[in-house]
């Protein structure tokens, strides 16, 4: 394995670390006011979801193998098809196109304040509260940051309340951090990028159950500082805490883009290079 490939896969896991599952969750359980008496449970947490990730990325292995061999070849033998470069190359661009969407008056702004009105309507910032605001008159930026404010505000209510009963019950942690990883297998675009980046290496069997061992590790290295910062500095780390948590709500919308991109970049220029290796015109040719 290349030491370029080496730099994408701890780049990867670096983006991986900032998922719900592996960072927003735990910030929001070291924000609690027992959090004190909890360290212990969080980082059971995240031994739970590392080896769930772990678990996955074998499993994908696993399957991406057994694939190769009926194709009459090793494990990166299905990345080398006709085909599948082909899909590459037009999953890539499309991933990377839609990256660049424009969200700067849609999830990255701050978000408003919604006020409650006396009938217990949430009111747009800007409109008369209480009223119903006239769609070609009001302001709809601002109703959709609204809007998108209270869905974010929904979901962390309702991750709340499930990280509450989980503190409250035996293997409860552990059973959150496996629906956190349930929840997260259809989004996790940067892992399946670097389960493909293993798989097309070549390395052998346990070298690459190794490679994906450490991924897991630089995965949950922020959250692990994070714990570690807690059990040393106490309640002085809750405004630092706060400020991560308002920020990863903040910038939810753009952090989504950017994986997107850096993993369609990634699908694009492994599929242009099996394709066109030797085409002037390739920068990714060799």
């Amino acid at each position: 394995m290349t030491p370029e490939t080496l730099l994408q896969l701890g780049i990867l896991a670096l983006i991986d670390s900032t998922s719900i599952g592996t960072l927003v969750i735990p910030v929001w359980l070291l924000l609690r006011r027992d959090a004190g008496k909890t360290t212990g449970k969080v980082a059971a947490y995240l031994a739970a979801v590392g080896v769930f990730y772990f678990l996955a990325g074998i499993v994908l292995l696993s399957g991406a193998g057994g694939l190769g061999r009926i194709l009459g070849g090793g494990a990166g033998a299905l990345l080398e098809t006709p085909a599948v470069q082909t899909v590459m190359v037009a999953a890539g661009a499309g991933m990377l196109l839609w990256s660049f969407k424009d969200t700067g008056s849609k999830g990255n702004s701050p978000a408003a304040p919604v006020a409650a009105s006396g009938n217990g309507r949430a009111d747009i910032p800007g409109s008369v509260p209480g009223s119903v605001p006239d769609a070609g008159t009001t302001q709809p930026d601002s109703a959709r940051v609204s809007a998108a404010a209270r869905r974010s505000q929904a979901a962390e209510n309702r991750w709340q309340s499930r990280i509450g009963k989980a503190l409250d019950s035996r293997g409860g942690l552990l059973g959150l951090a496996l629906l956190a990883g349930v929840l997260e297998l259809p989004t996790m675009l940067p892992y399946l990028a670097a389960v493909g980046l293993v798989t097309a290496s070549g390395t052998g069997w346990s070298a690459s159950a190794g490679i994906l061992l450490a991924y897991c590790a630089v995965m949950l290295l922020p959250a692990l500082l994070l714990l570690l910062s807690r059990w040393l500095l106490g309640r002085h780390l809750d405004g630092p805490l706060e400020r991560l948590r308002a920020w990863l709500t903040k910038a939810s919308g753009e952090a989504a883009l950017w994986i997107v991109g850096i993993v369609g970049f990634l699908l694009l220029r492994a599929g242009l290079a099996g394709l066109f290796p030797g085409a002037s015109w390739n920068p990714f040719g060799g």
